[in-house]
């Protein structure tokens, strides 16, 4: 089964309870497939969201069929440090810290840790220390936020 048959089926129940989905992880172990969906809120998510839609997606009888019955259900928010699964996702944090790592080598390195400069069509900027570097989204293997846990401590209270 493709992602994007797996989306239609979960999309409707995920907008139902007033949540989008963020992204779908499709992982195959030795015993059983884990899908793990990923959703998120204007209004933030919790666990009764996440409860809510896992309850909900266990009466889908098309995912059973299409990952058969004994099939790992996870429904999650992305966190703070939220992955990506398409790059229009990337336009609310431009300026914000990204770690990525990219399918092929880029200037000799795979792994780069940088500041989102900007987006558009399929290519993201990164800024790496003095340079921009450019990468293709089809080309990153995982790119997700790193999140600057002193100013998130600072700015509630919890660090001075």
């Amino acid at each position: 089964m493709l992602k994007r048959d797996i989306e239609n089926i979960v999309r409707p129940v995920i907008n139902d309870n007033d949540c989008f989905l963020w992204g779908i992880e499709i992982l195959r172990g030795k015993k059983n497939t884990t899908l793990r969906i990923f959703i998120d809120s204007e209004n933030g998510v919790d666990i009764n969201d996440c409860e809510n839609i896992s309850k909900d997606l266990n009466y889908e009888p098309s995912l059973d069929l299409n990952l058969g019955e004994n099939y790992i259900l996870e429904v999650s928010t992305p966190g703070i440090d939220r992955k990506f699964f398409e790059i229009g996702q990337l336009n609310d944090y431009i300026g914000q810290d990204l770690l990525l790592k990219s399918k092929e080598l880029h200037n000799g390195k795979r792994n780069f840790s940088g500041t989102l400069s900007k987006c558009y069509e399929d290519i993201l900027s990164l800024k790496v220390e003095n340079k921009t570097l450019n990468f293709n989204f089809n080309d990153v293997d995982l790119c997700k936020l790193k999140p600057n846990f002193k100013n998130l401590m600072k700015g509630n209270n919890y660090a001075k």
